[in-house]
């Protein structure tokens, strides 16, 4: 039998980051038919269940949460239109991801070249649109987002919407969207001194833009190289291949391209395991190449999380046609993804829990792959190796998440039944 609710119950242990920033926001006010703190309450749990639809979410809780207060459906999705609630949640989201550790599997903190930079990959994402959605010349437009993940400390931030422009676009471009940022939102609170460097694919290049971005902000960014691009080389850059970080490097040279005439890094790599050469593109110019590697095959963490939100918390269709609804369930969705990510290395480093199963799999992987490596004479460099790596959460850990919240089960119990969880699947 469930040892129920308590103030160690894991409900409780779950949503206190959040709660905890509440405390600390100044949009915050007294509303006596859904308070702050439960309104908050819900939009995370509406971003962990399985529910399909809002009205099997609110049906949901007030079975749930009978002997408490049932909320109207018209009532809960008025609260979704409020430009003092979106402002509140973004600041909730702002706290507990800026109060994020790092995160245990994260080596960024072992590389000197980064101790003083900040590191996001970046990439958009898209989902269906919410049954009410008014179609635009005739049409239903995709809902996209632009979201960032944090390579330290694993915390999603959600940086816009997507602007389709009255509908004259079907989605915006990444560029676009970034160029609609300020200096402030893009250094998302890093410190005076401290240097952001955005890690994004093909559709983040822009070199003239990123060079303002460096001059006027401090923001760097890294990305792969387009095929087309008609590159004017200047010179070598000096590495140390001796350096075991440096594996695979090839060419680190200084180039500007016909459009921009802008000086920046052309870095050519080669996977020691399959033997294709990748080609990078940089405007920083003082971490070593082999990192910069690293960090481009990390960059491959932000499009598991989007797998993560689309088919493992389902979070596929908008609540509500609402521009601050759709950007009130992106900040709930990321608040929701920041929680398990506190609570999975809670469980790890507090509990001792750790999904071993999944530890040995990944080290399976990358042994064959040092295997194949030093076949065709290669090596990896160290940084790449490293069996407690993740790209995702897993499906295991969220569907434990989910039954012992809806459980409202103590700490002990819900700790007991991960130890099976881990041991058994």
């Amino acid at each position: 039998m469930l040892e129920h609710t308590d103030k160690q119950s894991l409900t409780n242990q779950f949503l206190a980051p959040a709660l905890d920033a509440l405390q600390d926001c100044e949009f915050t006010r007294r509303c006596p038919g859904l308070s702050d703190e439960q309104w908050t309450r819900m939009g995370i749990e509406r971003a962990l269940k399985e529910c399909k639809t809002g009205r099997a979410f609110l049906q949901d809780w007030a079975m749930a949460n009978a002997e408490e207060f049932t909320v109207e459906v018209s009532h809960f999705f008025e609260t979704l239109k409020s430009a003092r609630r979106l402002k509140l949640i973004e600041q909730i989201n702002c706290l507990v991801a800026a109060a994020m550790p790092t995160h245990s599997d994260c080596q960024i903190d072992e590389l000197e070249d980064l101790a003083g930079v900040d590191v996001y990959a970046g990439d958009g994402h898209y989902h269906k649109t919410s049954t009410h959605e008014r179609p635009i010349k005739g049409k239903k437009r995709a809902v996209g987002h632009f979201y960032t993940l944090n390579m330290r400390t694993h915390a999603l931030t959600h940086l816009t919407g997507a602007d389709h422009e009255a509908g004259r676009k079907k989605g915006e471009h990444d560029m676009h969207a970034l160029k609609r940022m300020t200096n402030e939102q893009l250094r998302q609170g890093a410190a005076k001194g401290r240097q952001v460097l955005y890690v994004w694919d093909k559709a983040g290049i822009d070199i003239p833009q990123w060079y303002r971005w460096k001059q006027s902000a401090g923001v760097y960014f890294l990305s792969c190289s387009k095929e087309l691009f008609k590159l004017t080389f200047y010179g070598e850059n000096d590495f140390d291949r001796d350096d075991p970080v440096n594996r695979g490097v090839l060419e680190d040279q200084m180039v500007t391209n016909a459009t921009s005439q802008v000086t920046f890094r052309y870095i050519k790599y080669q996977c020691p395991d399959s033997g294709m050469i990748y080609k990078f593109v940089t405007n920083h110019m003082k971490i070593r190449p082999g990192v910069l590697a690293w960090l481009y095959k990390r960059r491959w963490d932000i499009e598991k999380t989007y797998d993560t939100l689309k088919n493992k918390m389902e979070e596929s269709k908008a609540w509500a046609r609402t521009s601050n609804a759709k950007e009130m369930q992106a900040q709930f969705i990321c608040l929701a993804h920041n929680l398990m990510v506190l609570m999975e290395q809670r469980m790890a480093t507090a509990h001792g829990l750790r999904n071993d199963k999944e530890i040995k799999r990944c080290a399976k992987r990358e042994k064959i792959a040092e295997q194949r490596a030093q076949a065709n004479g290669r090596r990896f460099a160290p940084i790449y190796l490293n069996p407690f790596k993740r790209s995702q959460l897993t499906l295991k850990f969220i569907r434990w998440l989910r039954y012992h919240i809806q459980a409202e089960s103590s700490m002990t119990c819900a700790i007991r039944s991960l130890q099976r969880v881990y041991a058994t699947f």
